[in-house]
């Protein structure tokens, strides 16, 4: 990756690693490794920051999988009619959660289905640490709060069932592989549960 000349990056729009990643839909651990595999032009500013060429981007966006775009739509769908319909509200270790837990917790639902339509979209790259990351966020934030491994669990299940939710849409839309999907998104989802549980048990 080099730095673009003062010329070029004049004449380009160039977009930063949380803009262009959320304008793809895509983690943004795959976005720079997208950038070191040449697949898409970057460089770095003085202050040593990744900006993206939002021609790229468009372009790369309109390349991406529509099933996984639907999944990501599908999902956020499925959690605000979760919200909004009370079904958290009526779980007894969502009344632990205080407003700044609640950001908390859909920040970390967003960030996970980006992560999880990202391993959806390049599963022959090595995610586990990734994986294990997110899974201890999970584990903090339920100690956090004081949920038991149990009530931690049960929270993480019910964005599960979100997800799978997702999945069923995706294939009531007959987009292919929708069967492999189904699998795969589950390994990932239960990838992340271990991890969440394993560091919840050290924490005790």
């Amino acid at each position: 990756m080099t730095r673009a000349p003062e010329a070029s990056a004049a004449s380009t729009s160039w977009l930063g690693l949380d803009e262009a990643a959320k304008r793809l839909n895509v983690h943004s651990a795959t976005l720079r490794d997208w950038a070191d595999k040449g697949r898409i032009r970057t460089f770095r500013t003085p202050g040593g920051h990744r900006r993206f060429s939002e021609s790229d981007v468009n372009a790369m966006g309109a390349q991406t999988a529509p099933g996984l775009s639907l999944l990501m739509n599908a999902t956020v769908g499925h959690a605000r009619i979760a919200m909004t319909g009370g079904r958290l509200a009526s779980e007894t270790w969502y009344s632990r959660f205080d407003e700044a837990a609640k950001i908390r917790q859909r920040v970390l639902g967003i960030d996970l289905m980006q992560l999880l339509v990202a391993y959806l979209g390049e599963r022959q790259r090595d995610w586990s640490v990734e994986m294990q990351e997110i899974g201890v966020r999970y584990a903090d934030l339920a100690k956090d709060v004081g949920l038991s491994i149990g009530d931690a669990m049960r929270a993480f299940h019910l964005f599960e069932d979100i997800v799978r939710a997702s999945v069923d849409q995706v294939t009531a839309a007959h987009v292919g592989g929708a069967g492999e999907l189904e699998h795969n998104a589950g390994w990932f989802l239960n990838e992340v549960r271990v991890a969440m549980v394993e560091s919840l048990s050290k924490e005790g």
